[in-house]
């Protein structure tokens, strides 16, 4: 079973994720193709904003901009033959709470053979193991949750991975994030 959940995308306010998040050709064509909805603003600029002036832009264009990093990521996913039974966005519920209840009524309706409804694949081959596929860009706290709370499961085997990292042609990604989030970091003399 697989279930694909889409975070609140705060990693975007880091330059050394949004520089990364560049270089892959399913963002860059989403990032395009979104650049129809924000006429007067160029994407691929306030994309490269240092994170001082990338937290002044306006809140309707950052959530623009996650939701297009998103729709890229997603796309590669897609890309290499992945489906999911249930798609979770964070933006959707108002809580964690609510957030939790759905994934655990979730679970439990799959493993005990009942009929769930979803608007994705019911892929009943996966029930031996529950696969959960985050796409950021970043984390949150639905994330940590997941790695602390559901990897638990005895029932089930729970694998949480991240959409980037599990991609075998994006290893390069969070090396050089974190190189230039450790460069950006040196002392000013």
């Amino acid at each position: 079973m697989r279930i694909l959940y889409f975070t609140d995308g705060a990693g975007i306010d880091l330059m050394g994720i949004r520089e990364s998040v560049l270089r892959i050709p399913e963002v860059l064509t989403s990032l395009r193709r979104g650049q129809e909805q924000a006429r007067y603003v160029d994407l691929m600029q306030v994309m490269s904003l240092s994170d001082d002036e990338f937290r002044q832009i306006p809140s309707v264009l950052r959530t623009l901009l996650i939701n297009l990093v998103q729709r890229g990521l997603h796309q590669r996913w897609v890309n290499r033959d992945q489906r999911a039974d249930l798609i979770l966005r964070r933006i959707n519920y108002r809580s964690l709470d609510e957030l939790k209840n759905v994934v655990h009524n979730f679970i439990n309706a799959k493993v005990a053979g009942n009929a769930v409804a979803t608007k994705d694949l019911h892929l009943l081959h996966f029930m031996d193991k529950v696969e959960i596929t985050v796409i950021g860009p970043g984390y949150d706290e639905v994330e940590f949750w997941l790695r602390r709370e559901v990897t638990t499961r005895k029932d089930v085997e729970v694998q949480i991975k991240d959409v980037i990292a599990a991609d075998p042609n994006l290893g390069w990604f969070w090396p050089q994030v974190r190189d230039s989030f450790i460069d950006n970091q040196q002392p000013f003399i």
